[in-house]
C-alpha cells in the first residue's frame, strides 16, 4: 500500500511540474519557437531604392531595408517625415544565440499599425526560413522577436 501510495505521489508531482514547465515555456515570449531576439538601435544609414516601405497609423511609415549578404536587416520607423529609430535586427546580439545570423526578412505583414507595432513575417536565419513575429514599441523602439519552425 505504501509502495503504490509513494508511486502515485510522484506522479502527481511530475504532472505538476511538466504542466509548471509547459505554462512556463509558453508565457515567456517566445514558446517553443527560438528567442526572444532584441533588435538593436542603431544610426540610421542610406536607405536603398530595394527597401520596402509599410503606412502605419499617425503619419507613419515603417521601412525595411534586407542590406547585402553579411549584414542583417533593419527597420526604420519615419514618423512625420523625420526619422525616430532604426533597429539591427541581428540575432548575434542574444546570448545563447552567438553564432547565428538573420540575413533577410520576407513576406512581413503589419499586423498592428499603433502603438505597440506588431508585425509578421518569414526569417531567412541560420536554421531556414521560419515564421516570425516582432513587437515593437513606437515610441522608443524597445522591442522583442521571435522565429519559430
Amino acid at each position: 500500500m505504501i509502495w503504490t501510495a509513494s508511486i502515485i505521489g510522484i506522479g502527481i508531482i511530475g504532472y505538476v511540474g511538466f504542466v509548471g514547465f509547459v505554462i512556463y515555456t509558453f508565457s515567456n515570449g517566445c514558446g517553443m519557437g527560438d528567442g526572444p531576439f532584441e533588435a538593436i538601435h542603431i544610426d540610421q544609414i542610406k536607405l536603398t531604392e530595394n527597401a520596402e516601405q509599410f503606412d502605419l497609423s499617425d503619419n507613419g511609415k515603417l521601412i525595411l531595408e534586407n542590406r547585402n549578404d553579411t549584414l542583417s536587416p533593419i527597420i526604420t520607423l519615419i514618423e512625420n517625415g523625420k526619422i525616430k529609430w532604426t533597429l539591427d535586427t541581428d540575432t548575434r546580439n542574444t546570448k545563447g544565440y552567438e553564432s547565428t545570423r538573420i540575413w533577410e526578412i520576407s513576406n512581413m505583414t503589419i499586423t498592428k499599425d499603433s502603438d505597440p507595432i506588431k508585425l509578421r513575417f518569414t526569417g531567412h536565419w541560420t536554421y531556414g526560413a521560419e515564421t516570425g513575429s516582432m513587437e515593437i514599441d513606437r515610441e522608443d523602439g524597445k522591442n522583442s522577436f521571435c522565429l519559430s519552425w
